[in-house]
């Protein structure tokens, strides 16, 4: 048996130092080695392995928002070689004893590395934490998340495990204890609506962007009407500060057309002054003021609405599209009913204790889009898994915009 565990660890430790740097930049390659050493930690793990897994699993958050907030990942960092105990304690004010106890706790976290008898460095772990936009997402979790998620039992007791569908009725008035909307108690909560922004910036890390396997020269340069000066290429709707506008810009730069980035007034009042683009104040449930455009994309935005919130936004756009020519890009999760990852069922459960909306599959998808007169053309998947779908819809042959 010892011969056994010592040969299965050998390999383990052979494919670790087997594996090449270029493998963190292949989306495809890295997901599925993840998912096989998730099933690998399952099959080794005993029922009190699990239990302690899911039931302190908060503990592992809490224990990292500490080093964050004593800037000890920083320190880490700084440090020409390993830290102690004593060190660490005395830089950030900390008393040693708790030190002791916190930095114990990061260790068997795999957040820092025990290199010695109370001597530490930093890891991969701590180096992500160092970086302002994945620290937000501790913040954004602790303080906004986890209320959330550790009401949904009670709640959905309490609404006869009915699917939810009202805006209003979410975990958020039982975890805040108010009728606030989120996005009123998301900008109350000193800074939650920083760190919400920030960590926002980083939701897509390691994942495909939808510029890198949809054909844009096929599907959206090809036919675009170049002889009208005042033709408009691509609406960003709710589109943040532009980033997928500047994208499709720097990929393309020989991009024709118009680029246009809409969303609320406070929004739009950040970008800076660009010639990249054309950003416009505008609710996208109100009429689009933009008819005939080639491209009307939309990001991560309907996942945040329920069917009804959803199919008034479609509606709006279908009715300045042009038939023939314009399209609406969903740049969104189609979740796989049969391996769907975790983090889409994490999201999905998200979206459904703050907002009553979710992450759809891709029936859900098709249901949606033609409750509305609409059609889905297709669906470019990533091929990865992980990573945002294009779902590409038109009007309906012979329809027209409303």
């Amino acid at each position: 048996m010892a011969v056994e565990q010592a040969s299965v660890l050998a390999q383990i430790q052979s494919v670790r130092d087997s594996l090449p740097p270029e493998i963190a930049q292949n989306v495809r390659a890295r997901s599925e080695l993840l998912q096989a050493a998730k099933k690998l930690v399952a099959d080794l793990e005993s029922p009190g392995d699990i239990c302690e897994r899911v039931v302190y699993q908060y503990v592992e958050i809490a224990s990292i928002k500490v080093a964050i907030d004593l800037g000890i990942f920083k320190i880490l960092e700084a440090a020409h070689g390993p830290k102690s105990v004593a060190e660490l304690a005395e830089e950030t004010k900390a008393d040693p004893v708790l030190m002791g106890r916190i930095m114990r706790s990061l260790a068997s976290l795999l957040a820092v590395n025990n290199t010695d008898l109370g001597l530490y460095t930093s890891n991969k772990v701590s180096k992500t934490f160092t970086v302002p936009k994945f620290a937000a997402g501790v913040k954004m979790s602790l303080d906004w998340a986890i209320p959330n998620w550790l009401q949904m039992p009670a709640w959905l007791e309490e609404i006869g495990y009915q699917n939810p569908s009202v805006g209003s009725d979410t975990t958020v008035k039982r975890a805040f204890k108010t009728d606030e909307s989120g996005f009123q108690i998301i900008s109350r909560i000193p800074g939650l609506l920083d760190a919400f922004s920030l960590h926002m910036s980083a939701f897509h890390e390691g994942r495909a962007n939808w510029l890198d396997f949809y054909p844009v020269e096929e599907e959206m340069f090809k036919g675009f009407h170049s002889g009208d000066p005042e033709a408009t290429m691509f609406i960003d709707i709710g589109g943040a500060l532009g980033s997928e506008v500047m994208a499709l810009k720097q990929k393309y730069p020989q991009c024709p057309g118009k680029l246009v980035l809409e969303d609320l007034p406070h929004v739009v009042e950040q970008v800076g002054k660009t010639d990249i683009m054309e950003a416009i104040p505008y609710d996208m449930f109100t009429p689009q003021p933009i008819k005939g455009a080639r491209v009307y994309y939309l990001r991560n935005v309907l996942h945040d609405w329920t069917d009804d919130k959803c199919r008034e936004v479609l509606r709006t756009v279908s009715a300045a599209m042009t038939p023939g020519y314009s399209k609406i890009l969903i740049n969104e999760w189609v979740v796989s009913e049969q391996h769907p990852t975790s983090f889409m069922t994490i999201m999905d459960l998200t979206m459904m204790c703050v907002w009553a909306s979710g992450e759809r599959t891709a029936v859900q998808w098709k249901e949606l889009v033609e409750s509305v007169g609409l059609r889905i053309a297709r669906i470019y998947d990533p091929g990865d898994r992980v990573s945002e779908s294009i779902i590409e819809i038109t009007l309906k042959e012979g329809q027209c915009g409303e």
